[in-house]
């Protein structure tokens, strides 16, 4: 979900080995090191928000890549769920929040995604009725904080400058902005939910 402790020292190390690598004041790469450096500094914050999560979270076996590229759909109705990794245990509000809350989807309808979280949190629990309440609550804090925790892809300029594409630039774009519309709108969210799973 969000190791602070891990994220920090990415960071620092990312920030390390940009100070020894000249960088285009307008290219990708000095737009990821100006963001590292604003991550870092909001990672104790981020600490704070994230100790309002439960102690533990339900954890079930994931895909490890639920995230729009890998849902191909055929018209309104999921056709295939591709990209998967090994499988392993992670918490079901990480995997729920990396679809339902995909940088895209919270971006491009800035008025819609409120009332889609509580949608999709509604027909989970429909069909997942012994998932805690908590557990569903809680999807909209941890995407923030997983957001605010990933270091991709502000690693790739420096890790696989060849993966660099504009697709990617313009992912990294919306995962940070995206970050920012979660946290700022997080109450309103979570009270939300707290309506439907009542």
């Amino acid at each position: 979900m969000c190791d602070i402790a891990r994220a920090g020292r990415r960071l620092e190390e990312l920030l390390a080995q940009w100070g020894t690598v000249p960088l285009s004041p307008e290219g990708f790469a000095a737009w990821a090191h100006r963001t590292a450096k604003q991550r870092l500094a909001v990672l104790p914050e981020v600490a704070a928000r994230l100790e309002k999560l439960p102690a533990t979270l339900t954890a079930q076996i994931v895909h490890g890549d639920l995230a729009s590229p890998n849902l191909l759909l055929r018209g309104e109705e999921v056709a295939a769920v591709i990209d998967f990794r090994p499988p392993g245990h992670r918490s079901a509000a990480w995997e729920l929040g990396r679809i339902v809350l995909d940088p895209r989807t919270v971006l491009a309808r800035p008025d819609e995604w409120i009332p889609g979280l509580a949608r999709a949190v509604g027909a989970y629990r429909s069909a997942n009725p012994q998932m805690p309440s908590e557990d569903l609550l809680a999807m909209p804090r941890v995407a923030a904080g997983y957001l605010a925790c990933s270091v991709y892809p502000l690693s790739e300029p420096l890790d696989d400058p060849a993966a660099v594409t504009p697709a990617l630039e313009a992912y990294g774009r919306a995962r940070h902005e995206a970050a920012g519309v979660l946290w700022e709108r997080l109450e309103e969210a979570e009270e939300v939910l707290r309506d439907i799973l009542r």
